[in-house]
This record gives C-alpha cells, structure tokens and sequence, in this order.
C-alpha cells in the first residue's frame, strides 16, 4: 500500500517545492510590490512550504522503513533528501511567522 502512494507523493512533494521556491525567489526580489501582494505571496509559500514538509515527512519515514528492509544506496540519499525538505519547509513556515509576527499582520 505504500508503494502505491509514493508516485502522487510524488507529484505532490514536487509541485509543492516548485511552488515554494518559484515564490520564494519573487518575493525576495520584492520588485514594487504592495503589501498586500507581498502577504499573499508569503500565505502561498507558507501552505505549499507546509506541503513540502508533511510530503517529505512520508516519505522519510517510509524511506527510513525501506532502509531497513531492502538497504540500498537509494533509500539513503531518499532519507538525506526528506530531511533537508523536511528542514527547508519548517524553515520557510518559521521565517514567514517571523515576518507576520514582526509587521503586525495583513494590517
């Protein structure tokens, strides 16, 4: 059952980083924009930031899971890759309550 859940897992961890960091880099470029476009850049990296990481939280368990019963160089590096997607959407999601927190808000 597993097995079959981890293409959409997938698609779905892919998309999501995408996503992230495509609006990761136009937010950083901060190119005249107005408040209010700004938050909403930071809502959509906050909820696809949020799906990297409940994505790769499956998959390092999963791959934590296949390292013990079929070892291989592959179930590594997929655990090594979930944990730094892990790490890269918990710290998105910490930056951007950071930076609502210090600004006040959508106010």
């Amino acid at each position: 059952m597993i097995k079959e859940s981890w293409m959409p897992a997938g698609w779905i961890l892919c998309f999501s980083f995408t996503i992230s960091l495509f609006t990761l880099i136009i937010y950083l470029t901060e190119n005249g924009f107005s408040d209010k476009e700004l938050f909403l850049l930071l809502a959509i990296m906050r909820y696809s930031s949020f799906t990297v990481c409940v994505s790769s939280i499956f998959f390092c368990i999963t791959g934590i899971i296949r390292l013990f019963k079929k070892p291989s160089v592959y179930s590594v590096f997929t655990v090594i890759f979930s944990v730094l997607c892990i790490l890269y959407g918990a710290g998105i999601i910490i930056v951007d309550a950071l930076i609502t927190t210090i600004t006040g808000g959508q106010s």
